[in-house]
């Protein structure tokens, strides 16, 4: 894998994007014909969590990726020359051109088998490989509601005097908190539900992270502010028939954000423990509350919290479909180039329907009955954590059910 990230040139691959490992997967399909997954590449590279090797098929394609006949060829490319002596590697090096080519491939051969043995060996594409036992790195909630402070115990000392050294609170680079290497308790102030993937980094290297997450106890409101949210108490939004907040509560708060600018979220998260994304139903019934004409699109956003990931189910009218982006762990569908038209309602201020079905490596989404899109999956088993709302304008809910082929996990 490293030969590869050097002859790429993109630099450290702990800080490549999805969008890297989609160039990645475009450069083995021009010189091999062959499609290799961004999913897929991820595990690879230990990105994603899967408890498998890799397929002979995958293998043979990266060997000829670097020039060999299959992943066979391969190995004996690599076998021959571990076992060539010095000497005789000096004379190949020494033969012309021709030859020289074919020592270059040999090396890379070799450099290749090298790093997916140790991928093999050691990782067994788990994913959480980050790290160090260099340093340390553990979070402490110190409350049960939000805002909610979180203490972390480091151990940066392994750093070096000059080195930059940050806490990540989650997967946006933008929320970082510099600290220093002698530091050893940092607080960092979390003010939304949610499982974070908190890191501790060096340089702009992840060097550790930890699983964090921060529930709801029932149903939580924000209004977004740009700074600290505004938070609902439930006897403001909790009625007998669901979660909903009035444009005129909003209006009663005179928070002085205009009305254009206005975003309402709602959250459940917990542990959900066994409801995984391989084997799962969502069903919940949503409307969006337009209270000014300036807010033509009615956009609204169901996001699951999923291990590591999210789940981005995007709603509006009808006419604005073509700005929607639908997300599904690291893949995005937009509407300028997929046919998102079902995720349109005629009319958002009546209620909407949408249920989320995942089995079968196949997660199919539908609108007020009609079938919206399908992703075939990889089998993909990050553990749930829970729904956020996020409403452009204000909106209501007035169901919320999360379950599997066994048990019912939740019913609101």
């Amino acid at each position: 894998m490293k030969r590869i990230e050097e002859q790429l040139g993109w630099g450290d691959s702990s800080q490549w994007s999805s969008r890297d490992f989609d160039r990645l997967g475009d450069k083995i399909h021009e010189q091999t014909g062959v499609n290799i997954s961004n999913n897929t590449l991820k595990r690879l590279w230990g990105r994603i969590p899967y408890q498998s090797n890799p397929s002979t098929a995958t293998l043979d394609t990266l060997s000829q990726f670097i020039g060999f006949e299959n992943w066979s060829a391969f190995v004996a490319h690599g076998s021959r020359l571990k076992s060539a002596e010095p000497k005789q590697l000096n004379e190949v090096v020494k033969k012309p051109a021709v030859k020289r080519g074919l020592q270059k491939k040999m090396i890379i051969a070799a450099t290749l088998i090298g790093c997916v043995l140790v991928v093999l060996a050691v990782v067994p594409f788990s994913g959480r490989t980050i790290g160090t036992p260099d340093y340390i790195f553990i979070p402490k909630k110190i409350a049960n509601g939000l805002p909610n402070s979180v203490l972390f115990s480091i151990d940066a000392s392994y750093a070096g005097e000059n080195d930059k050294i940050e806490i990540q609170q989650n997967w946006d680079r933008r929320r970082r908190q510099l600290i220093n290497r002698k530091d050893s308790l940092v607080a960092s102030l979390y003010y939304t539900p949610g499982y974070f993937d908190a890191k501790l980094v060096v340089n702009d290297i992840v060097v550790k992270e930890h699983p964090l997450m921060i529930p709801s106890n029932g149903w939580m409101a924000t209004l977004e502010t740009g700074a600290a949210p505004v938070y609902f108490d439930p006897s403001e939004f909790k009625t007998v028939d669901g979660v909903a907040i009035s444009p005129d509560l909003i209006k009663k708060r005179n928070t002085g954000i205009p009305i254009t600018e206005t975003f309402v979220n709602y959250f459940w998260v917990e542990d959900f423990k066994g409801l995984a994304l391989n084997d799962f139903v969502m069903e919940t019934t949503l409307r969006n509350v337009s209270f000014d004409t300036n807010i033509s699109c009615q956009k609204t956003h169901i996001i699951i919290l999923c291990e590591g990931e999210v789940v981005i189910i995007p709603l509006s009218i009808k006419g604005c479909i073509a700005d929607l982006e639908l997300y599904y762990l690291d893949r995005a569908i937009t509407g300028s180039r997929n046919d998102l038209s079902n995720f349109g309602v005629d009319d958002f201020n009546n209620w909407a329907t949408v249920k989320c079905v995942s089995k079968n490596n196949n997660f199919s989404i539908y609108v007020n009955d009609n079938l919206a899109y399908e992703i075939p999956t990889k089998g993909e088993d990050n553990k749930i954590y829970g729904v956020k709302y996020h409403f452009q304008g204000t909106g209501a809910i007035s169901q919320l059910k999360l379950s599997n082929s066994g048990k019912i996990f939740l019913n609101e």
